[in-house]
């Protein structure tokens, strides 16, 4: 019972902790795009805001240019330069010039008037182009009074027609330096996009904040849980393994006495008291000390002699290296490569599965090694409970081997994980350190203390 509420607990945990994850994920996300959208408003309103103040601006060269024409042509070129304005101009409704200064055109795209005026339905809208090349903005609209200048003609070109200035002037047009308007729109987006890289980078440090934390505490959880399936499980295998004691001898004695006819239902009580001696004996290793007594060992000659153990040919294959050593326990490296090459072989219903071992080297820091099978796979969900104490897909499983397994090669420095193959079976990969460099870094390790 001790075992089953210490992993039910497990279980639970998992499960809250999961829906702990996705309100966290959720709450992170909905606070993204929330600061997302605020930003793109706040980048949206100091847009708007520079368009406001170079439309104003525009207006207020036009007027002050429009009032100094009454004084002479002199005068208005000296507000156009303050001003930094190279043309003003009043056109017809045609959008035929009647008065134009500076480097105003002789006629203006009616087009564009009208069709702004059709979309936002107001007549006193006006056109902005603008020039990304030269910074310059040219601004046209209707004019809000049709008044006309007294002025006498001014020049655009050769020269405007007398017959011209008799037109009553409908729009105004002003062209004028845009560069402070640019200069301003780039410094908003480069900010925008500031702020989008630092709420994106807040975002995921939170995340990445969150999920150590999460880590940390299913690490603390695990190994309390572990802790305290541990003290069970001390109590409760030995007190399995004293009437085991006892029925072993009392089996003996009625193999003796017992008829041949018996001997049947004997062989039966002789296996479930075997495996549930096996069973407390695993029980017992895996609350052994992992680390053992590690021994530099060659993995292909250590693997290749444990495939010899099985009813079935189980192919070796090293890509062509000569040795692949690791600092091991040889008790504790034989524990997890049988388990391994064992469920690999018993992992496909009905059949025989096609096992293979390959053993690498990856860079001169690990040794890595696949035990690889065509059976039918790790069951869906199954991935996150399997290396649970006492939890088994199979039938006649006890649960405790991959559990086992993990918890040496983790004392090793290493890493045990598996996954689907695209091709159908199971893939689980072994890293371990390899002697070599473990050798090298104590070699260094010396060195710098000395």
């Amino acid at each position: 019972m001790a075992f089953s509420s210490g992993t039910s607990k497990w279980r639970h945990f998992k499960f809250i902790e999961g829906k702990e994850s996705l309100f966290v994920y959720i709450g992170i996300g909905l606070a993204y795009v929330l600061l997302m959208l605020l930003s793109t408003f706040v980048f949206i309103g100091f847009q708007d805001k520079i368009t406001l103040e170079m439309k104003f601006s525009s207006e207020k060269s036009f007027n002050s240019i429009y009032m100094a024409l009454t004084d002479g042509s002199d005068r208005a070129q000296t507000v156009m330069n303050e001003e930094k304005v190279s043309a003003i101009g009043l056109y017809s409704a045609t959008g035929r010039g009647i008065t134009v200064y500076g480097e105003a055109p002789e006629t203006l795209p009616m087009s564009q008037l009208a069709l702004t005026r059709q979309v936002t339905g107001d007549s006193t809208t006006g056109i902005y182009t603008y020039d990304g090349e030269t910074k310059t903005i040219e601004y046209f609209r209707l004019s809000r009074l049709n008044t006309m200048l007294n002025i006498g003609t001014l020049y655009y070109g050769t020269g405007l027609s007398s017959q011209r200035i008799s037109e009553v002037p409908e729009i105004i047009y002003v062209k004028f330096d845009g560069s402070g308007y640019f200069a301003a729109l780039f410094q908003t987006r480069v900010i925008a996009i500031i702020t989008v890289i630092v709420i994106s980078f807040l975002a995921v440090l939170v995340l990445n904040i969150y999920n150590a934390n999460r880590r940390y505490r299913m690490a603390l959880t695990r190994h309390e849980n572990l802790a305290s399936l541990g003290s069970a499980a001390r109590t409760l295998t030995h007190e399995i393994k004293n009437p085991l004691g006892a029925m072993t001898i009392q089996m003996a004695l009625l193999h003796k006495i017992l008829p041949a006819e018996y001997k049947e239902d004997l062989d039966v009580m002789d296996k479930e008291i075997e495996r549930i001696t096996n069973l407390t004996n695993r029980v017992s290793e895996f609350m052994k000390d992992p680390l053992g007594n590690p021994e530099k060992i060659d993995m292909i000659p250590f693997i290749t002699e444990i495939t010899t153990l099985f009813n079935q040919e189980i192919n070796v294959d090293s890509a062509g290296l000569k040795t692949a050593f690791v600092m091991f326990d040889p008790g504790r490296a034989r524990s997890v490569f049988e388990n391994l090459i064992k469920n690999a072989t018993e992992s496909a219903s009905g059949r025989i599965a096609d096992v293979e071992v390959q053993i690498r080297k990856k860079g001169r820091k690990q040794v890595q090694i696949l035990v690889l099978d065509n059976g039918d796979g790790l069951p869906k969900g199954s991935q996150d409970n399997l290396f649970d104490p006492f939890y088994t897909t199979k039938a006649k499983g006890s649960g405790i081997g991959l559990a086992i397994s993990r918890q040496f090669v983790t004392a090793r420095h290493g890493s045990l994980t598996l996954r689907n193959r695209p091709e159908g079976g199971t893939a689980v990969e072994v890293l371990i350190p390899s002697a070599e460099y473990e050798e090298e870094v104590e070699v260094e390790g010396a060195e710098a203390f000395e």
